[in-house]
């Protein structure tokens, strides 16, 4: 079964010159909450960003995700 944590990351972004913080949040499928933070980095890393932080990561009450494709499947 599946397991998800909650991992929130502030951004510097500019907006109309200046520097501006931003808070995303993102539902990361890991065993822990430190490989959800590591597997966060890497990917906003291959996405080419450069000004963000980890701020917090926790568990998520989310108990799983039904992908488009079974919903259709069922039909």
């Amino acid at each position: 079964m599946a397991q998800y944590f909650n991992v929130k990351v502030q951004f510097t972004v500019e907006v109309n010159g200046k520097l501006k913080k931003q808070s995303v949040n993102y539902l990361v499928d890991a065993m822990s909450v430190t490989e959800a933070e590591a597997k966060t980095v890497e990917y906003l890393t291959a996405q080419g960003e450069q000004e963000f932080e980890v701020k917090a990561a926790s568990e998520s009450k989310i108990a799983g995700v039904i992908p488009q494709e079974t919903v259709e499947e069922a039909k």
